[in-house]
């Protein structure tokens, strides 16, 4: 399930809205937006079809040989999408739903390509976005990630002074514009942490060494950095929240909710999703927010 992520960028960074107007003829219907993509590839199954407010695209894949993922359909709605695309820009409103994702090796036994297709709980991907140029305020309404038997991550965010966003992108960071006005994570774990961002998290550990201990000794140390802080930043029902995410770390189930929003200063959005690498930058940007999480179990059905 990692290539979530690079789906979503690649669908974003379409060269459908970096023409190259000498060489290339603008797309003015699905087809030929879906052909100019490059990233999809079709079979005799596949449909697209223009909607009155974009595209849908249905029985498509996405990677190739053992990488490869089909999807039941990806639907597109944007503010004037083709005038964005002739005019070289990005829409002032999109909505992207990929939905029915599973796995399915480009292998040489259809059979076992099929069985293994039936075996995956499909997932879905979302992305919303309002973008008003002339006020540089942005809606990020939601991006997430939703499979049915183990949860849903969903991620909003408001910004300010977004004036231009890249017709083209090559890391996620060249979206990183504009001041954080307030960022929330909503996650519905039921195994969804644990399945797709525990193994991201942990790859960055030495292979040959046990982990544990070195789990052990960054939950304690994320712990006392929760703890330092001053309770009107960070109030103690959304410290014991904290804690016990860090503490049940790698299987955090339960229904978690975190907000953060600057305390003071703007903060620009480039410089939260810089990499920090050490405790004390960590603590440094922690210091410039406000933080709550509240927290509800499971409930048994």
């Amino acid at each position: 399930m990692r290539f979530a992520a690079p789906l979503l960028l690649a669908l974003l960074a379409t060269p459908a809205f970096a023409q190259d107007q000498t060489s290339e003829p603008v797309p003015t219907d699905c087809t030929s937006l879906f052909d100019n993509l490059g990233i999809l590839n079709r079979d005799a199954q596949s449909e697209i079809e223009d909607t009155a407010t974009g595209c849908a695209i249905s029985n498509v894949y996405f990677g190739s040989s053992y990488s490869r993922f089909a999807i039941g359909k990806v639907t597109l709605e944007a503010d004037d999408l083709f005038g964005a695309v002739a005019g070289n820009t990005r829409p002032a409103q999109l909505k992207l739903n990929i939905a029915g994702v599973r796995s399915s090796p480009d292998i040489d036994s259809p059979l076992n390509t099929y069985i293994m297709e039936m075996q995956q709980v499909p997932f879905e991907l979302n992305l919303a976005y309002r973008w008003d140029a002339t006020s540089g305020d942005f809606h990020l309404d939601d991006l997430s990630m939703r499979m049915p038997t183990v949860g849903s991550a969903v991620f909003q965010a408001e910004l300010s002074e977004v004036r231009d966003m890249p017709a083209a992108i090559e890391e996620p960071t060249d979206y990183a514009r504009g001041n954080v006005e307030k960022l929330t994570l909503t996650l519905d774990n039921r195994g969804l942490f644990t399945a797709v961002a525990a193994p991201i998290l942990l790859s960055s550990l030495p292979y040959e060494e046990d982990p544990r201990p070195l789990i052990a000794a960054a939950q304690k140390a994320v712990i006392a950095l929760i703890d330092a802080r001053p309770e009107d930043q960070i109030d103690a029902p959304s410290k014991a929240v904290l804690a016990r995410f860090v503490n049940t770390f790698p299987r955090p189930d339960g229904l978690y909710h975190f907000e953060i929003t600057p305390i003071d200063a703007p903060v620009s959005l480039e410089s939260l999703v810089a990499p920090t690498d050490d405790m004390a930058g960590l603590m440094e940007l922690l210091a410039r927010f406000n933080l709550s999480a509240e927290y509800k179990p499971l409930t048994v059905e």
